[in-house]
């Protein structure tokens, strides 16, 4: 990953990137390069910062806009796409000893059946190099929002690096015999 390690990483790259994700699937910004770096470069200014062209120094709108675009053509993204929904909220309740413990959260995008019921959650990590524990940790996050919407798998997508980790529902766990 050569070309990562000359990324800036950050929490507001990762904000404007999570943003220009959820303006496309929404059909708030176009799928274009000049739209995107544009929108990009709004973001950045914000945020309270200036574009720069190299994104080893700062935020970069045109490196934003192209990280954007390779998300987009990654094939499971392409696959998914026609029924990709943005910022999905998700809810689950549990009752244990009489208390009642709710979860919330919101999928950064998912796709549902022909009956209404999600399918396949997505999950945006705009990580340039990813430690290993914070990858099990987003596996933990998305097996979790599997669990609370029931839905079949999930995909981790590291969006700088553009690999894509699925993710399956934890198995309920068989009672074993007394």
């Amino acid at each position: 990953m050569e070309a990562a390690t000359l990324v800036q990483g950050g929490r507001e790259r990762g904000l404007i990137l999570h943003k220009l994700m959820e303006e496309v699937l929404t059909g708030e910004v176009l799928e274009t390069e000049a739209a995107l770096i544009e929108r990009a470069a709004e973001l950045i200014r914000a945020l309270g910062h200036s574009p720069v062209a190299d994104p080893a120094t700062g935020l970069s709108a045109e490196e934003l806009a192209a990280c954007v675009a390779r998300t987009l053509a990654l094939p499971d993204i392409v696959a998914l796409r026609p029924g990709l929904l943005a910022e999905f909220p998700v809810y689950a309740a549990q009752a244990a000893d009489g208390v009642e413990a709710v979860t919330a959260g919101i999928a950064d995008a998912l796709t549902l059946t022909a009956e209404g019921r999600p399918a396949v959650v997505v999950d945006w990590k705009s990580d340039v190099t990813p430690a290993p524990e914070a990858l099990d940790h987003y596996r933990a996050q998305v097996r979790a929002y599997l669990s609370m919407t029931g839905a079949e798998r999930g995909l981790i997508v590291l969006m700088s690096s553009g690999t894509v980790i699925p993710v399956l529902p934890t198995q309920p766990t068989a009672s074993k015999a007394a």
